[in-house]
């Protein structure tokens, strides 16, 4: 990996630098530390899984790369991080993976309520990251239904949940919704694909809603599925696909892949109020503390 943090209380990610790397910590334990072979090494926290990470290349070029980088450190750093297997088996910086759905962490995993300490507070933004990767407007009554699903899946203890892919892992861990009278102003591609697909659909050209001819039962959903971490270039990669499809049988009608701007969630979340482009939404946060609890 090429990204690191600080402290395991930390959510951001930031890419290493060394200079960058020894004005924060100071060259000061337990950042530098002998390894268990005795040598000085600078050591950090995973973004992913709050586990050791060993920086290699910063002092003595490896010989496997030019590049500085990261790896997973099989122990505990004392005062740093202590080392989870489990936590190390599912994180997305150890190994290009597809996740079990189902799978969920122990509920005494300290990330599980860090996630949600993202989350609540900052609702309204990860609302409207969504609404500009998938195309659609998020009602605050979808919103409502989506916290409930994913209350109800316990997405916080999702084995692929991280701090740094909270927006996009909160829209998967929801179930199928209608698509029929929403507003789809930021994809045209899937409204036409509705269009010409699903008998009895109209679309509003001038709302970019999806409606339907009087007298006719229309059934459009959507979902979300496949989430993969890939590496590239030894950089992390998150996606996953938005799948509309109609009638019982699920005919396939349109889908698209969303890759996750996890730099873009960080500058969002970062954007103080009175530098923002809009304000802030204070509903959808009062809903995220009503079914999600209140954070803080």
């Amino acid at each position: 990996m090429r990204v690191y943090k600080l402290k395991v209380e930390d959510w951001d990610e930031k890419p290493l630098d060394r200079a960058r790397f020894e004005e924060e910590t100071g060259r000061r334990n337990p950042w530098y530390a002998n390894n268990e072979t005795g040598e000085k090494s600078c050591f950090a926290v995973c973004p992913g899984c709050d586990n050791p990470i060993q920086i290699i290349g910063f002092y003595r070029r490896s010989a496997h790369t030019p590049e500085p980088y990261a790896r997973h450190y099989g122990r505990s750093i004392r005062g740093l991080s202590v080392y989870r297997q489990f936590a190390y088996d599912n994180c997305p910086y150890s190994a290009p993976r597809r996740y079990d759905r189902d799978a969920r962490r122990s509920g005494s995993d300290p990330l599980g309520d860090k996630i949600l300490d993202i989350l609540v507070p900052n609702f309204d933004r990860v609302i409207y990251l969504l609404e500009q990767d998938i195309g659609l407007k998020i009602t605050a009554k979808l919103a409502e239904q989506m916290l409930i699903d994913y209350r109800g899946q316990e997405g916080h203890q999702y084995m692929g949940a991280t701090l740094q892919n909270v927006p996009w892992v909160f829209a998967y861990m929801t179930l199928s919704k209608s698509l029929v009278g929403r507003r789809v102003p930021g994809d045209e591609a899937m409204l036409d694909a509705v269009e010409k697909t699903v008998p009895g659909a109209v679309i509003d050209r001038d709302r970019m809603q999806v409606t339907w001819r009087k007298g006719q039962f229309v059934e459009v959903d959507f979902c979300f599925i496949h989430h993969r971490a890939r590496h590239e270039d030894g950089n992390l990669r998150e996606s996953m696909k938005m799948v509309v499809s109609h009638g019982r049988d699920n005919a396939p009608v349109y889908s698209k892949v969303i890759e996750f701007d996890r730099n873009r969630f960080r500058n969002l979340v970062r954007t103080p109020a009175e530098r923002a482009t809009r304000p802030r939404r204070e509903e959808l946060v009062g809903l995220a503390e009503k079914i999600l609890g209140s954070r803080g």
